[in-house]
């Protein structure tokens, strides 16, 4: 089976990239944009979701694609959806026209009305792919976190091992799901390699909804250290990641806050009806990690 791959480029892909060649079932085509895509065995061609005719070249002779490639931060919430919907329409028009049937499309579990910009995209350009036409699977990661991911989860390991004290967004309460990355990597390849398995929204999620206030207490007490929490009123966050933003310091965009508290599916009961998913708790991925 031939598959095109966007955003082929990060972490999560490259891992996808390699399980997938290891099955000797299929020719893998990524496209590149500005970072470098290249892996030994696999076609690389460069191209651009926002640029419809690079998008032919790309798909001409596949038989699936699996779209990875989104923009995940920007102080431009228009770029959002430039990117994301519109992009993710501009491949589906250009499987339509290279007859690629099989559409497999990594959303968020953010992607809702509340997620800010990015969840919004997210969630409107899962509406794109539900309206294509061709044969779709939405899969909706949560916190993936492991080797050389430095945000997220990564970023709060970062943190409590380096800062006395956490800060927290309002009470804390708000729930993760964190899962480890060779768990979400088995399950996508899982997903391609069965090509019955057509129009279904899953989520890849762990198997532990964690208050974000007690997924701080677990990673101090696996890490050994003690750690207090500073609790943040959410309008002091959302002005202070606003100004942030505003004034370019550091990676601060507007979106972060409503994307952390947003309510989130995070049930995976049908994922692990439909293929065989028993993702590590917490503390198993850590070990596995650090």
């Amino acid at each position: 089976m031939k598959i095109l791959i966007t955003g082929a480029s990060s972490i999560l892909a490259s891992r996808l990239v390699a399980l997938l060649l290891e099955s000797g079932k299929f020719s893998l085509r990524l496209l590149e944009h500005r970072s470098v895509a290249s892996i030994e065995s696999c076609e690389t061609i460069s191209g651009d979701i926002t640029d419809p005719e690079s998008l032919d070249r790309a798909c001409q002779g596949m038989d699936g694609v699996l779209h990875l490639a989104a923009l995940t931060h920007s102080c431009n919430n228009a770029e959002y959806f430039r990117v994301n919907r519109e992009g993710t329409q501009n491949l589906i028009n250009a499987c339509k026209r290279k007859n690629v049937r099989r559409f497999v499309f990594i959303s968020s579990v953010a992607a809702s009305e509340d997620g800010g910009a990015y969840g919004l995209s997210k969630l409107e350009s899962e509406d794109r792919v539900c309206e294509s036409g061709l044969q779709w699977i939405i899969l909706r990661p949560s916190e993936v976190y492991g080797p050389q991911m430095k945000e997220g989860i990564g970023e709060l390991i970062s943190w409590v091992k380096n800062l006395k004290f956490i800060p927290v967004v309002g009470d804390g309460s708000y729930c993760m799901s964190p899962v480890y990355i060779d768990d979400v990597v088995e399950a996508i390849a899982q997903i391609v390699m069965d090509p019955d398995l057509i129009n279904q929204k899953l989520n890849l999620c762990g198997p532990e909804i964690i208050p974000f206030r007690e997924v701080i207490d677990r990673l101090s007490r696996f890490l050994e250290v003690r750690r207090n929490k500073i609790f943040i009123p959410i309008w002091i966050a959302k002005l202070g990641v606003s100004l942030a933003s505003l004034m370019k310091l550091g990676s601060f965009t507007p979106d972060q806050i409503p994307r952390l508290l947003c309510r989130k599916d995070q049930d995976i009961s049908q994922t692990a009806t439909l293929i065989s998913y028993c993702p590590r708790k917490l503390e198993e991925g850590l070990r596995e990690y650090l």
